[in-house]
């Protein structure tokens, strides 16, 4: 019970981790955007890639019984 929830949260993690690299990347989808509306896709891609990262080790790490 505890690995399927283990693998779970690990594909969110990496779920998360690839759209926030898809953000970074492409930034805003709209025709004309500003820069704010860069600025904050940017930083919603980092933020995203930031606790994909973190939710992954944590999972990952095994712990003392």
């Amino acid at each position: 019970m505890i690995r399927i929830f283990r693998i779970t949260i690990v594909v969110i993690a990496l779920l998360l981790i690839a759209i926030g690299i898809f953000m970074l990347i492409n930034g805003s989808l709209e025709m004309n955007p500003t820069i704010e509306q860069q600025e904050k896709v940017h930083i919603t891609g980092i933020a995203f890639t930031f606790v994909g990262m973190i939710l992954g080790v944590s999972t990952c790490i095994k712990r003392k019984s």
